[in-house]
């Protein structure tokens, strides 16, 4: 791996799923492995973007609790989770038009959350293949195994990059169903890893 053509993708690392949230699916050990991850990406300098969840206050969530309402603190990044660069949040068709044409300088987000795939709109289709372009190695962590994460990895499959799961940086509401989506995963060539793996992998250069 080269910290060049490496996207780290993180997917709803947000307060709702930290301890003290309305759904608090993330450990203590699976938030600190992610923000190292955070701190990673920032120290070599890794492309960074991904999902967020986000639900609007009238409307019922899809998959467990009510989360992530669009407004609340709950919709906010956790500690530790910011990227290096300055973030841009696509939640609608609307919200891309106005941003004109995509640049390096930002991280990019689509509100995919739980609900469905990254690139399931035109809209976020076009950030998900701005963020992948000259990619060759995806790494993909964060809360939802069975939710959000599963859509990135699948989105990720369909354009044929190596894909990375750091397992102890994924969070998940049911193991069981996560055990099996990890299984599915290594069968379709997944890579599981860790974050010490990780950064050796990043760094041994």
């Amino acid at each position: 791996m080269h910290a060049g053509s490496t996207l780290f993708l993180d997917v709803c690392t947000q307060r709702d799923f930290w301890p003290g949230g309305a759904w608090p699916i993330v450990g203590d050990e699976e938030a600190q492995c992610m923000a190292e991850l955070f701190t990673l990406a920032a120290t070599l300098g890794v492309r960074q973007g991904g999902v967020v969840c986000m639900h609007a206050a009238a409307s019922v969530s899809p998959v467990g609790a009510v989360h992530c309402l669009d407004g609340t603190a709950g919709a906010a990044r956790a500690s530790g989770c910011d990227p290096a660069r300055p973030t841009l949040q696509i939640d609608s068709e609307t919200a891309l038009a106005t941003l004109g044409t995509l640049d390096r300088e930002h991280a990019y987000y689509v509100a995919s959350g739980c609900a469905g795939a990254p690139d399931a709109t035109p809209s976020w289709r076009r950030i998900f293949d701005h963020l992948t372009v000259g990619v060759r190695d995806a790494v993909v962590f964060g809360a939802g195994i069975e939710y959000g994460l599963d859509h990135t990895v699948d989105a990720l499959l369909r354009r044929r990059i190596r894909t990375h799961v750091v397992l102890d940086a994924a969070a998940s509401a049911d193991a069981a169903a996560a055990q099996r989506i990890v299984a599915d995963w290594k069968r379709r060539t997944v890579d599981g890893v860790t974050t010490i793996i990780m950064r050796r992998l990043l760094t041994r250069l």
